[in-house]
């Protein structure tokens, strides 16, 4: 049975992340992904902030980055605010191989086509069956996804609140605004959630929904029907779905010689759904305190807790943007529109990101609505 000081299960923003800091360490690192390939497995409109790239410590190559863009967030009314700060739209696929290409320069091992079936923690270390055989660690990470093998195996059965997402890439577009990633809020556009329409360019675009309580395919065909100016003699080349954690972390990531990150611990931004630049700064965290910890010798749910710390001003967006959705989830059409005209695009920045709440909520106080449906919500 070959032994590593860190085992990483799953291959997405977490896992390579956690690999690669793992690897920078010296520490002996096996990553382990069950597709064929390190790529993006799941519908995601691949729209990050230019930080991302940073946090990641990958250059904004042209091989990674598609195009840069602005941000427009529609009220159900259809009037919008416009966020003029410029993210990129990316290769998920290809920001995922670079970084997985760094953890390898570290000396990382990388698997695919191999599948973690149990995970156990007995005789002083932890043991990973796969298909294709079995392997000893002092820590694994636990990265594999909202329905995580790591975290079933070890009896945790907490998850963070999903939401359905449905996403369709959609070629012979017409997109009006082709350097510009959309948001439509509204209960009759997406109940509990919104739609996107992310282009790649002017003729192909990521068109997708997150809803709950509803059928996704349903309204996302609506909205695509609702915009057949742009959409009409479009055509679907790629239809995926996938559960997205918002409803923050799970109430144990931490065990004896076990880390969970990612969808598997509720490393997403709920109010957004993104989870791309907090589970690589999850990974990030997780790979240097597991790969430490093994090294030292003492890899205790105490000394593994010091991800805590590491993570936590993540920790704290995820609480403050959780507080903020369940505030909003309880908006009226009506009030939606009417914030939009309140809020100008610093306030949607940080409300969306958990950022500085406090003091939007402060600026939203004198109105008789909002101080009662949303300022006494978030503080």
């Amino acid at each position: 049975m070959k032994r590593y000081d860190v085992i990483v299960v799953g291959g997405g923003p977490a896992g390579v992340s956690a690999a690669k800091a793992s690897g920078k360490t010296g520490a002996k690192t096996l990553l382990l992904e069950k597709a064929p390939a390190i790529m993006a497995n799941k519908p995601c409109g691949q729209a990050v902030s230019q930080e991302t790239l940073q946090t990641a410590e990958v250059k904004p190559d042209p091989t990674i980055v598609l195009h840069r863009a602005y941000a427009i967030v529609y009220a159900p009314n259809l009037n919008y605010v416009k966020i003029d700060r410029i993210g990129f739209l990316v290769d998920k696929s290809r920001l995922l191989q670079y970084i997985a290409a760094q953890a390898a320069e570290y000396g990382v091992e990388i698997h695919v086509r191999e599948e973690a079936l149990d995970v156990k923690v007995e005789d002083g270390s932890v043991k990973v069956k796969t298909n294709r055989g079995e392997y000893e660690a002092n820590v694994v990470v636990g990265a594999d996804g909202y329905n995580s093998t790591v975290a079933r195996s070890l009896g945790v059965t907490e998850k963070s609140e999903p939401i359905p997402t449905l996403q369709y890439v959609m070629v012979n577009c017409s997109i009006r605004y082709p350097d510009a990633v959309r948001f439509f809020l509204g209960n009759n556009v997406a109940p509990g959630g919104y739609a996107w329409i992310f282009p790649q360019n002017e003729k192909i675009a990521e068109v997708g929904i997150g809803v709950r309580g509803a059928p996704a395919k349903e309204y996302l065909d609506a909205f695509v029907k609702r915009f057949s100016d742009e959409l009409g003699k479009a055509q679907i080349i790629d239809y995926r779905g996938a559960p997205v954690p918002i409803g923050g972390l799970i109430g144990e990531l931490v065990r004896d010689r076990v880390v969970l990150i990612g969808d598997a611990a509720g490393t997403v931004i709920p109010l957004t759904g993104a989870g791309i630049h907090s589970s690589i700064a999850a990974g990030l965290a997780a790979g240097k305190i597991a790969a430490e910890a093994a090294l030292d010798g003492d890899v205790s749910r105490e000394r593994l807790s010091e991800f805590y710390t590491l993570y936590k001003p993540w920790i704290d967006r995820i609480k403050k943007s959780l507080k903020v959705m369940r505030a909003l989830e309880k908006m009226n059409d009506n009030e939606l529109n009417l914030l939009a005209e309140i809020l100008s695009d610093q306030d949607i920045l940080d409300l969306a990101n958990g950022l500085d709440i406090l003091r939007v909520a402060r600026k939203l106080a004198a109105h008789p609505i909002f101080a009662v449906k949303l300022v006494k919500a978030i503080t």
